[in-house]
């Protein structure tokens, strides 16, 4: 087999090792990785391939070294044992409902209706000249020109 050959089936089985057996770890993986210097030679085996050898079979042993390292909970026997006699929390309770608001009164709409009467201000930034000309012809010129039917930019 040439070169070529053998990077795709060796990456190829770590493809598979990385989705069937990484999750959980075998014991003798994650036993061999569980000190710090194990895991230092195991990357440095990882860049040694990936200047030497392949990088593709490199980054796919990166991937597996990396999914097989144990996690690193620090915890004690005594901090687990007091985690399973603390009871359970008590259900959350429910947000209150918010109050209705009474109905408007009739002298509430005659506010409204007044508000109606009342002319609008021009836009924030907006022109005095683009208000004053909004829909009635400008000028005496023949085109009669009106700003009614302008498209927004």
């Amino acid at each position: 087999m040439n070169r070529k050959n053998v990077e795709y089936l060796v990456a190829g089985a770590l493809a598979l090792y990385v989705v069937f057996l990484t999750r959980p770890a075998p014991a003798l993986v994650v036993n061999l990785l569980s000190s710090t210097v194990a895991q230092v030679a195991a990357l440095a085996a990882v860049i040694y391939v990936g200047a030497t050898q392949s990088l593709l079979v490199a980054v796919v042993l990166a991937l597996a070294v990396v999914m097989s390292i144990p996690s690193r909970e620090h915890m004690t026997e005594a901090d687990k044992k007091k985690l399973d006699k603390k009871p359970s929390a008590a259900p959350p309770k429910k947000a209150p409902v918010p109050h209705k608001k009474p109905a408007a009164a009739p002298a509430n709409k005659e506010m409204f209706e007044h508000d109606k009467t009342v002319p609008e201000e021009p836009a924030p930034g907006g022109s005095a000249i683009a208000s004053a000309a909004s829909a009635e012809p400008t000028g005496n010129g023949s085109e009669k020109f009106t700003l009614q039917n302008a498209a927004p930019f």
